[in-house]
């Protein structure tokens, strides 16, 4: 009978203490790669880092000789990424308002601008912030940092791909304003949250960022339908990548309550958002009269961007003069529609180009009136004789152009969302203090709303519109800038000590 052969049976203990071993190294492994890539990292900021500032040496040397003897305090650089300094809009006004109060408060600041505004002179910009804001700086102590890569950062540039597109071309660009001058403070003024962790990470110093508008809200994934599911996915990456990116900031502040909840939702609670309010003229506007008769007319303020959305407002006027009320169209009751703006390049003129031919389309070119790069003084005047003030984009973070209207004793009709609705024209007193609208009828009614208004009304309108002004005046962004500056020269001198140690 033959013997029954068995195959010989691995031991338990064996295996177990093969599978051990086999984890044991693999641990190892995973650890010292770690380890290895921590260290590489910390050897490529050691090598990047002290290159940056041998090169800023002469720079920075220059800079502060400029303020030798004027102060005892050891002179601080404030850094201000904001590539396109010379645009004359709402976040330019936010950015120089920002500079004055802090030289002001700090005569041992000199504040450098990272502008990437290289067709003009550092002497043109400085000129046209006096003559565009009326906002006077001690020019000695400011400096205009030349930047030849800002194409990156064009949406131009990026036909596809946009935000990411933008956001890693704001690295290079970044790269290049601090190997022209290292900082000891890095405040991005302008939405390009990936420069933050790159000037951390290189420099180990303070860096805080001012949010007009995130790059990607929670509003912008809710509007993508469900069968694009391919724009749906990138946006959620981007959305991840944004998140960890802003946590990189020691000091943030945004412009709106609006502004504030998105980054909140996107960089965490652990940011700690401060709701800074853009500066307002509002002195200057609140000398204007509001109680004498006004022309008839309805007054846009808004940059000529393509969200700022022109050609709502022109729809609704011609809307308003054709279906509401054609007596407004011509005789002693009738109406302009007055477009003022900045026009920052080709693009921006094409764009009013393109909105004059809309006028002339809907019929309504006789009635539209369109005011480009006009000096502050002139605006005030124009301020002061309209009697409705429009803006018609939806999700404007803040509205400096809303709270301008209110302080000069415009009715505002503003789009119903974001900061005009949640801040700015918000009821006093329990009473109204505009109106809101979201397309083109709403528009248009709103406008016939304030501009028939009993003459009692619209005085009382106006009074409360001007009181809610006062919210967003220049002191209180002064107080609530420097309090957040304050803290970053606080922790500028603690990471400069442990910098040494």
């Amino acid at each position: 009978m033959p013997r029954e052969f068995r195959a010989p049976q691995p031991r338990a203990g064996k295996a177990s203490s093969d599978l051990e071993l086999y984890f044991s190294v693999f641990l190892f492994c995973s650890i010292s790669s770690i380890l290895l890539g921590y260290l590489a990292l910390q050897g490529v900021k050691s090598v990047l880092g002290s290159r940056l500032r041998r090169r800023s040496v002469a720079v920075r040397d220059a800079l502060e000789k400029r303020i030798t003897g004027r102060t005892k305090e050891r002179p601080v650089i404030i850094g201000f990424f904001h590539p396109y300094c010379n645009a004359g809009g709402g976040g330019e006004r936010v950015l120089w308002t920002a500079i004055r109060a802090t030289q002001q408060k700090y005569p041992h600041v000199i504040c450098a601008v990272y502008s990437g505004d290289i067709d003009a002179t550092a002497e043109a910009i400085l000129s046209k912030v006096q003559l565009r804001f009326g906002i006077d700086l001690d020019t000695n102590r400011v400096d205009i940092v030349f930047l030849k890569k800002r194409h990156l950062v064009s949406a131009e540039r990026w036909p596809r791909f946009t935000l990411a597109g933008q956001s890693a071309g704001s690295i290079p660009l970044v790269y290049e304003a601090i190997s022209a001058l290292v900082p000891d403070i890095f405040i991005d003024t302008m939405g390009y949250a990936f420069t933050l962790p790159v000037v951390s990470f290189l420099l180990d110093i303070p860096v805080a960022a001012y949010v007009h508008y995130p790059t990607i809200s929670t509003d912008m994934l809710e509007k993508v339908p469900c069968q694009r599911w391919a724009k749906l996915i990138y946006w959620r990456a981007f959305a991840k990548v944004y998140s960890w990116v802003g946590s990189a900031a020691d000091v943030v502040m945004t412009n709106s309550s609006w502004t504030r909840n998105h980054i909140l939702s996107l960089w965490g609670k652990g940011r700690d958002p401060a709701v800074v309010y853009p500066p307002c003229d509002t002195k200057a506007l609140r000398e204007l009269d509001i109680v004498r008769e006004r022309e008839r007319n309805i007054l846009c303020l808004a940059q000529f961007r393509p969200e700022k959305d022109h050609a709502l407002l022109l729809k609704a006027f011609a809307k308003l003069l054709k279906d509401v009320d054609p007596a407004m169209a011509t005789g002693p009751e009738k109406v302009n529609l007055i477009l003022i703006g900045s026009v920052r390049g080709a693009e921006d003129a094409q764009r009013v180009g393109s909105l004059k031919k809309l006028a002339q389309k809907l019929g309504v070119n006789a009635n539209v009136e369109f005011v480009c790069d006009a000096p502050w003084p002139e605006v005030i005047r124009r301020l002061g004789k309209a009697w409705v003030g429009a803006n018609a984009m939806w999700n404007e973070h803040f509205g400096i152009g809303v709270v301008e209207y209110m302080a000069a004793g415009l009715i505002p009709v503003v789009h119903d969302s974001a900061g005009p609705k949640m801040d700015i024209v918000v009821p006093l007193d329990a009473q109204p203090t505009g109106f809101h609208a979201t397309d083109e009828a709403s528009f248009a009614q709103a406008f016939h709303q304030a501009l028939t208004l009993p003459k009692p009304e619209v005085n009382a309108m106006r009074a409360r519109a001007r009181a809610q002004s006062d919210k967003f005046s220049e002191k209180v962004f002064d107080d609530a800038w420097l309090n957040r500056t304050a803290r970053l020269l606080e922790l500028e001198s603690k990471m400069r000590a442990a910098r040494r140690t």
